[in-house]
């Protein structure tokens, strides 16, 4: 029998927790086996997105109105009460009695019928005290955390990186619903064109004053509209995977490599910079993530781009060894950067972290082998740790003297900050518009 979209939401975050993966994943699986409506997966999706944001501020609530401690319950119950909580607190389209209706319904579909009446009687307890569950909170982090559901760790973590003024704002923006942006592909059409083609079709959008060729869409539900335009003609990159390319700067008939290209874009981005002139190398790991980089970029109509199977981390192979005018080298990082778009990774341990900068610095030395005298390398992450961002660059800058710090070329990006442009760059979503980002610029001697 096909689930309900409320089912399959308690069934994707109790799997979510169980499996310990990235939740777009998690629930796109579930979704391509359950057979619902347009509708009824946007609403599963902000149920299941919204509850994992969410979950300190739910799980609050639900200890102070269940007589059961959250670990001894069943995880589908427990999945069921979050879901409920949700939409009591955060849906106020959806009268109440029908979220708890629901809720006792859902964990009998989810064979867990005996547990029918406790569902029952805490979600009208909470009912009843539905606007005045955080009157009582305690002042100072724990209201912040509660409030915001940011974990104590986290906001400490960023105090003590950025300043009180910017992790208050960190915490307040963690829920936000993140920009859309898409780089149009200019090797297929023109801003012009790709600008006339979404009015046609009703959906809103700006451009970029100070990306190139970069849009960013304000519907808020695009549903099928977008299917309406040719997908080789565009693709989602958020603007600061945008701006590392654009820092980059790569030239026509130059030679660049991507160190750890999956998936892609900023490699595609990076071919159009260079007018589809000139040698890209884009590599990874794993083979069958450089299949999909090239089957991508022979349907954007890129032909300079070639793949590499290559661990970016070890020694660079002879042929490739001073070989580059420009290296971009985005590693893997924790993800501090896209809470928003993956808002799991808020809970992650910051001691989960610490193995990180390691693989990181590893990358970035194996990396400027690969760089020309004169040549350009350029480290990136999509976090906020300093870790993992300044202390490395740092790090590299005094153990490889025959590289010097070289200015980013993306002075609007420093104006925002009110700094003075230099060689590294923090993005921060409440102050560009952007996922949080960290960029820093090397030219060897």
């Amino acid at each position: 029998m096909a689930l309900d979209a409320r089912t399959v939401v308690c069934k994707a975050l109790s799997g979510l927790h169980r499996e310990k993966r990235y939740s777009n994943i998690v629930l796109d699986e579930l979704l391509n086996t359950e057979e619902l409506s347009a509708k009824d997966r946007a609403f599963a999706s902000r149920l299941f997105y919204g509850v994992i944001e969410r979950r300190i501020t739910i799980d609050y609530v639900l200890e102070h109105a269940s007589s059961i401690p959250l670990r001894k319950l069943h995880p589908l119950v427990l999945e069921t009460l979050r879901v409920a909580v949700y939409q009591l607190l955060y849906m106020d389209k959806i009268p109440p009695s029908a979220a708890v209706n629901e809720a006792v319904s859902g964990v009998r579909r989810l064979k867990q019928g005996n547990a029918s009446g406790f569902v029952n009687g805490v979600l009208r307890g909470i009912l009843r005290r539905r606007d005045t569950w955080f009157d009582d909170l305690p002042t100072g982090d724990t209201a912040l955390s509660v409030l915001h559901s940011c974990p104590m760790e986290l906001i400490e973590f960023w105090r003590k990186a950025y300043g009180e003024e910017r992790m208050m704002a960190l915490v307040e923006h963690i829920n936000d619903i993140p920009e859309s942006y898409v780089r149009v592909n200019t090797l297929r059409t023109t801003d012009e064109e790709f600008s006339k083609t979404l009015q046609n079709i009703g959906i809103s959008h700006q451009i970029e004053p100070d990306v190139p060729h970069c849009f960013e869409l304000k519907c808020g539900y695009l549903g099928n509209k977008l299917e309406l335009v040719d997908k080789n003609c565009y693709y989602y990159q958020d603007k600061a995977s945008q701006y590392v390319c654009l820092a980059l700067n790569a030239q026509p008939g130059e030679t660049v490599a991507d160190v750890c290209a999956a998936p892609g874009g900023k490699s595609f981005t990076v071919a159009q910079t260079m007018q589809n002139k000139g040698r890209l190398l884009s590599c990874d790991v794993y083979s069958h993530k450089c299949e999909i980089i090239e089957r991508r970029a022979q349907q954007l109509g890129i032909t300079m781009l070639d793949t590499a199977v290559r661990d970016a981390s070890t020694p660079c192979p002879e042929p490739l060894q001073g070989a580059f005018d420009r290296v971009i080298c985005d590693v893997p990082c924790s993800g501090l950067g896209v809470i928003r778009r993956k808002p799991e990774i808020r809970y992650k341990s910051l001691g989960e972290l610490k193995e990180l900068p390691a693989l990181q610095y590893a990358i970035l030395e194996r990396s400027a082998e690969l760089v020309k005298a004169g040549g350009v390398l350029q480290y990136s992450t999509c976090t906020l740790n300093p870790a993992e961002n300044e202390q490395i660059a740092e790090r590299f800058l005094s153990e490889h003297t025959e590289f010097s710090p070289r200015v980013l070329p993306v002075s609007t990006c420093f104006e925002a900050l009110g700094e003075t442009p230099s060689h590294i760059l923090t993005l921060f979503p409440h102050i560009h518009k952007t996922d949080g980002f960290f960029i820093a610029g090397f030219e060897k001697k």
